[in-house]
C-alpha cells in the first residue's frame, strides 16, 4: 500500500469556493477563474511570462536577461522566462537557503513608511473635517435643513475632498515604490522570478487611501447625478407653470447634462475598476511564490 502522490504544483488546490466578498457576482467569478485557472504548466507559464514581462521596467529586464541568457528583444525575454517559469511549475524549486531571509529583508526596507504616515494623517483630518460639519449641524438650532448647515459647511467639506483625494494619491505611489523596490530585489537575483517573490504581504496591497477613494467614488458621481437630474427635472416642471423664479430655469438643461455626465463617469469608474482588478489577479498569479518541493517518502509496502 502506498501513499498517493500529491497534486502537481501548477493545479489549483481543491476546496470550497471563495465567497464572493465585496465584488460578488459575474465580477468574482471571473477573479476566481483567472487566480485558480486549471492550466497546463506550459500554458500557465507562458501567460505568466508575458504578465511578468509587461510588469518589469526595461532596466530590470536589462538587469535579469544575462541569468536567462536573454538578448535585448522584449519577445525573447518572455520566451526565456516563460521556459524558466514552466520549469519551476513541471519540477519544482530547488531550495535556496537564503531565499526567505532576504526576501523579508527586502520587504522591510521597501515599507515606505513616511508616505504611509503621510496617508493616515491625510485620511484622519478629511474624517476630522466631516465629522466636525456633521457635530455643527447637529447642535445648529435652526428649524430648516439648509438652515442648520454651518456657514462654512462648503469649505470643510470641499477640504476634506482634497485631503481624501491626495490620502490617495500618496497610497497609490507608495504601493508602487514599494512594488518597484521588491521587483529590484527579484530581478537582482537569478531564477527569483520563475520562482517568484515570497512576501508576507503580497504586491500590488491596496492600503486605506486608495479603497475609500475607489469605493466612495462612483457612490457620490451616482448621487450627485442623481440629484442634479431631478433638480434640473423639476426646474423643467415648475417653470411654464410659474414662470422664471429667481432667474434659475436656466440652470435646468445644466444639470440634466451634468447629471448624465455624473453617471456615466460612474460607469467608467466602475469598468476601470473592474479591469484593474482582472490585471492584479494575472499579476498575483505571475508573481506567486512556488516553493521547493517536499521530498514524499514512500514507505516500505508489505
Amino acid at each position: 500500500m502506498s501513499i498517493p502522490a500529491p497534486p502537481p504544483r501548477h493545479l489549483p488546490p481543491s476546496g470550497p469556493s471563495t465567497p464572493p466578498g465585496l465584488f460578488g457576482g459575474r465580477q468574482a467569478a471571473k477573479l476566481r477563474a483567472i487566480v485558480s485557472a486549471d492550466l497546463l504548466p506550459e500554458e500557465r507559464a507562458s501567460a505568466d511570462a508575458l504578465v511578468m514581462t509587461a510588469w518589469l521596467s526595461a532596466a530590470q529586464r536589462a538587469r535579469y536577461a544575462p541569468s536567462l541568457r536573454s538578448g535585448p528583444s522584449t519577445e525573447e525575454f518572455a520566451q526565456r522566462l516563460a521556459d524558466e517559469r514552466r520549469v519551476v511549475l513541471e519540477e519544482g524549486a530547488d531550495e535556496i537557503p537564503d531565499e526567505l531571509e532576504s526576501a523579508a529583508q527586502a520587504e522591510q526596507e521597501a515599507r515606505q513608511l513616511p508616505l504611509r504616515v503621510a496617508e493616515t494623517l491625510l485620511l484622519l483630518v478629511a474624517f476630522a473635517l466631516l465629522a466636525v460639519t456633521v457635530i455643527l449641524s447637529i447642535r445648529s438650532e435652526a428649524t430648516g435643513l439648509a438652515e442648520r448647515l454651518p456657514e462654512q459647511s462648503l469649505t470643510l467639506v470641499v477640504i476634506a475632498l482634497v485631503a481624501g483625494l491626495l490620502a490617495a494619491l500618496v497610497g497609490t505611489v507608495a504601493t508602487r515604490r514599494r512594488d518597484h523596490l521588491l521587483l529590484d530585489w527579484a530581478a537582482s537575483r537569478p531564477g527569483q522570478l520563475g520562482r517568484g517573490l515570497p512576501l508576507r504581504r503580497p504586491l500590488q496591497g491596496e492600503s486605506a487611501g486608495p479603497a475609500v477613494a475607489r469605493s466612495l467614488g462612483p457612490a457620490l458621481l451616482v448621487g450627485a447625478g442623481v440629484l442634479m437630474i431631478v433638480a434640473g427635472a423639476a426646474l423643467l416642471l415648475i417653470s411654464p407653470m410659474l414662470g422664471d423664479v429667481g432667474g434659475v430655469s436656466h440652470w435646468a438643461p445644466w444639470l440634466l447634462g451634468g447629471g448624465a455626465a455624473a453617471l456615466v463617469g460612474a460607469v467608467l469608474l466602475i469598468y476601470v475598476r473592474s479591469r484593474r482588478l482582472r490585471k492584479i489577479a494575472r499579476r498575483s498569479r505571475a508573481a506567486e511564490w512556488i516553493g521547493p518541493t517536499p521530498q514524499v517518502e514512500e514507505p516500505p509496502t508489505v
